[in-house]
């Protein structure tokens, strides 16, 4: 069978003695951290409550990990894994999740350095004789136990897997151990918010877990402080200071919908990766889509801002949001019922959500190029340039929010920067009003936008 896992499981009927996980990650990807800022819909909650749903009474879920203590590193992986089985089985139901794992390492490898730990969790509770049969098994092999409902060698696995849940032991290690979930599966990124500070220490430095979010915050606070530097500069330095007056709203306009419409596009992209089950099919697709029926919303506006009063543009705003709320509380529940479908049908349900978002969220950017080239000599080109500054920011900004915050969240920040934008095209439309007709010499040619304008 060649089929994205979680996906054919989720479809299928069938049931299985046991389903195998076995380092699907390379070593070199994983200990340089390049899976720490992408997501992976293998290891969630909800992934592994399809994996348990479809074994057979007395069947394995199997999932080896790379184990380590060298040099003082804790097994973060592997505390990560035993925590998600844990919040597995109690989204089951299961009491005493404990009863249900058993964690084995291997022989030393690479010098000693580092071994494999492998997890065995079953969604009925292990009998004494399989404990047993594994020690039989494992004994000649040179596995030695880990965790079984009598032993622990480590106090936190067995305060992750107790009747509590991992929440107690959670809080024994310094880094996010929590389950991932569909909101947040972002399994390698082991940064939690409380643990931020340490990224100015030295040992975040040598730690693998700080390196990818360290790089990620210098990017931050990189395009921050040049986005900042691209609109600021100009605006003390020019010698036109007379076409920037009462401009503040079309400025805050543009920089609203950059960000918004970027974070609204990265924090699609991670969702459908894990809906469409790769990365490689999230990109295309929501790419694809959004680029699209952006381009397309950008010319309709050709005709709709060529009729009506200025008023239409508020509506229009308006109706964006609407759809955006619309698209934000209604996506979840459609993705969750078509979960089951082939990846082609998969990717219509994509293209079919994605498109009138995308095509709403096309029009603001050609529609206040308009508004603002009805003022003569307005510096239109200076607008353009706030709006890709501030994308780039809500590019990178989007994926630390879906880190630290949830994929919904980033989403629904970029819902409020598009708030913002319909609260300064209300102000630009009410000073448009308040201004008396001009004359004919003073009547600007309209701005004529190429189809695909739109702010990407």
């Amino acid at each position: 069978m060649n089929d994205e896992a979680r996906s054919y499981l989720t479809r299928t009927t069938a049931k299985y003695d046991i389903i195998q996980i076995s380092l699907i990650d390379t070593w070199a990807a994983t200990s340089s951290g390049a899976f720490a800022l992408s997501e992976n819909s293998l290891y969630t909650t909800h992934a592994w409550k399809i994996f348990l749903d479809r074994l057979k009474p007395g069947g394995v879920l199997s999932v080896s990990r790379w184990y380590t203590r060298a040099l003082g590193v804790p097994p973060y992986e592997m505390y990560r894994t035993a925590s998600l089985a844990a919040a597995a089985l109690k989204a089951r139901g299961v009491s005493d999740p404990r009863s249900h794992i058993a964690i084995y390492e291997s022989p030393p490898l690479f010098y000693g350095v580092i071994s494999q730990a492998t997890l065995l969790v079953s969604p009925q509770p292990l009998a004494p004789s399989d404990y047993a049969t594994m020690s039989d098994v494992a004994g000649p092999l040179g596995f030695k136990p880990i965790l079984t409902p009598t032993y622990a060698r480590d106090r936190v696995f067995a305060d992750l897997t107790g009747p509590h849940g991992p929440s107690r032991g959670m809080h024994d290690v310094n880094a996010d151990i929590s389950p991932p979930t569909d909101n947040r599966p972002f399994f390698f990124q082991m940064v939690g918010r409380s643990s931020l500070g340490r990224l100015t220490s030295s040992s975040a430095e040598t730690d693998q877990i700080f390196q990818p979010v360290l790089v990620l915050a210098v990017l931050a606070l990189t395009v921050l402080v040049l986005a900042l530097g691209f609109i600021l500069v100009p605006l003390l330095l020019t010698t036109r200071r007379e076409a920037h007056q009462g401009m503040s709203p079309f400025y805050v306009y543009f920089a609203a919908i950059g960000v918004a419409f970027l974070m609204i596009e990265v924090s699609q992209l991670q969702r459908l990766s894990v809906f469409l089950g790769h990365p490689t099919y999230g990109l295309t697709v929501v790419l694809f889509s959004v680029l699209l029926f952006s381009g397309v919303g950008s010319m309709l506006t050709e005709s709709f801002a060529s009729r009506g009063r200025p008023t239409r543009l508020v509506f229009a705003l308006a109706g964006l949001l609407a759809v955006v709320v619309a698209f934000g509380l209604a996506s979840a529940h459609v993705l969750s019922a078509t979960e089951s479908a082939t990846t082609p049908v998969r990717i219509l349900v994509a293209v079919a959500l994605l498109a009138p978002l995308s095509l709403m969220m096309g029009m603001p950017f050609a529609l206040g190029m308009r508004m603002a080239a009805a003022r003569p000599g307005a510096p239109t080109a200076f607008m353009w340039g706030v709006n890709g500054a501030t994308s780039v920011c809500g590019s990178v900004f989007g994926l630390v929010f879906a880190l630290f915050a949830g994929i919904p969240t980033a989403f629904w920040v970029g819902g409020l920067s598009y708030l913002v934008a319909l609260l300064a095209m209300v102000r630009i439309v009410a000073t448009h009003e308040e201004q008396p007709a001009p004359g004919p010499a003073a009547v600007a040619e309209p701005v004529r936008l190429p189809a695909a304008a739109a702010d990407v």
